[in-house]
């Protein structure tokens, strides 16, 4: 499963923790996002040297999981505009949802326990930043058929939040053990 990871840009020692981890686990694409609630001057969006860390934190993640291929690093771009790009299976984690737990859309979505199911081989899911995604923000996610989902009852960092939900993901896709 291909996971495309549409972080809300954080502080960097966050953001970081979500490159390196979710790396880890197995996300093919990082497309660092511009919302709302985040706080840019604290991220050095476009920094060269800023862009290179990141890149380096990706390859030793990579290195130390024994993984293959590399994670892409795209550009950052404004929520409207990845909410746009995001094409196909889509989520967005937004803890004003209440009906739709990620789990049960991911099931559905996967065909998980479905006979002859074709599940998507890519997913793409959006987390907010601290403070998460406005309600006018999960209006655009939903006008691009991008499903809001819940993380459950408590409401995680956003870091945290990345590293559940891809993990969610990939053991409902049957990528975890």
């Amino acid at each position: 499963t291909k996971i495309t990871l549409y972080q809300a840009l954080l502080r960097p020692s966050k953001f970081e923790v979500v490159l390196q981890k979710c790396t880890e686990l197995g996300v093919a694409a990082f497309v660092p996002t511009i919302s709302e609630r985040c706080i840019i001057s604290n991220v050095g969006d476009g920094n060269p040297a800023k862009l290179e860390r990141w890149h380096r934190i990706i390859v030793e993640a990579a290195e130390q999981s024994n993984r293959g291929k590399l994670p892409t690093l795209q550009p950052a771009s404004v929520f409207p505009q990845a909410a746009e790009q995001a094409r196909g299976f889509s989520l967005v984690a937004w803890e004003g949802e209440s009906e739709r737990s990620i789990r049960d859309v991911v099931r559905e979505g996967l065909g998980v326990g479905v006979a002859g199911a074709r599940r998507p081989f890519t997913v793409n899911v959006f987390i907010g930043p601290e403070g998460g995604f406005s309600a006018a923000e999960v209006e655009i996610a939903r006008s691009y058929g991008i499903v809001p989902v819940s993380l459950g009852r408590r409401i995680l960092r956003a870091e945290t939040a990345a590293i559940a939900a891809t993990t969610i993901i990939l053991y409902e896709a049957g990528d975890l053990g």
